[in-house]
């Protein structure tokens, strides 16, 4: 399902899309590994004050749609893992 990559951390939040064939669930893990490059993943730990994983949580599914289709909405926690 097309699927739109909103990962947040403390600074900023970063967005991409992608094909996902599964839709994660409010708190799964998510390994941002699988999907992003290496270049992608140090800017997105650079803004952040937790660099301790290459895991996020996923904080929000929503399904939403454009002018032709569904698709959902996630929200990735890649921040301090206590916010």
């Amino acid at each position: 399902m097309k699927t739109k990559l909103i990962f947040a951390t403390d600074v900023k939040s970063y967005e991409y899309w992608t094909e996902l064939p599964f839709i994660p669930r409010i708190n799964d893990l998510f390994n941002v590994s699988d999907l992003l490059m290496e270049q992608e993943i140090k800017e997105i730990m650079g803004s952040s004050e937790y660099q301790g994983s290459l895991k996020g949580t996923v904080n929000v599914v929503e399904y939403r749609h454009d002018d032709n289709e569904f698709y959902t909405e996630l929200v990735i926690w890649c921040g301090e893992k206590n916010k």
